[in-house]
């Protein structure tokens, strides 16, 4: 009987935060209200309190289902990555970026800024997330670092935070820059990645 609740319990829960990711991509974040949600996932809004207390909590469960999908596109990945490095890195970041930027352009502003706020208590739970994602990139660089391919200097968990940065920088462009595309976007951050891994400095004569 406990596990059928645990069961039901959890089916409401997806249902909730499947109902706030369509609102939210729809109507946008500020627009959307809390009665919305629980209208739309077909639960009374004391039920949607009792599991969310606040929007922002919605927003981060949201935020956690697309940070999963990452984590599994890129544990894929890293079973079988490119044989290239530069290539590899790029493929991950790239499964990264399509993923949030499917995210409606007010949703991502909302977890930027939350993200550069100091007094968000979801402040730590987004940091959480950024670091799954840098742990799997630095787990990405060690196994090219283990097979020699990397300079024996190459601390991996900063190389890591340097590529993670030029993703990040990717999303503020999108939300930032009207009309920016997603190829574009990716264009630049493939760019962005082989010019940190080959240097600018023009070859010696």
């Amino acid at each position: 009987m406990t596990g059928l609740r645990e069961k039901k319990k959890q089916e409401t829960r997806e249902a909730i935060v499947r109902e706030a990711g369509r609102l939210f991509g729809t109507n946008g974040f500020q627009a959307t209200t809390m009665e919305d949600i629980a209208a739309g996932a077909g639960v009374s809004a004391g039920t949607l309190y009792n599991y969310f207390g606040t929007k922002s909590t919605v927003l981060l469960a949201h935020l956690e289902s697309r940070v999963a999908d990452m984590m599994d596109a890129g544990s894929a990945l890293l079973a079988d990555p490119p044989a290239d490095v530069v290539r590899a890195v790029q493929t991950l970041t790239r499964l990264y970026l399509e993923r949030f930027i499917t995210l409606e352009r007010e949703l991502l502003g909302e977890v930027i800024a939350t993200s550069f706020g100091n007094t968000s208590d979801l402040l730590p739970e987004l940091i959480r997330l950024d670091e799954l994602l840098l742990h799997q990139l630095e787990a990405l660089l060690s196994r090219f670092a283990d097979r020699g391919d990397l300079d024996d200097d190459v601390d991996v968990t900063e190389a890591a935070i340097a590529i993670y940065g030029l993703f990040a920088t990717q999303l503020i462009m999108f939300v930032g820059v009207k009309g920016t595309s997603a190829a574009a976007l990716q264009r630049s951050l493939s760019r962005q990645i082989g010019f940190l891994f080959t240097g600018l400095l023009a070859p010696e004569r």
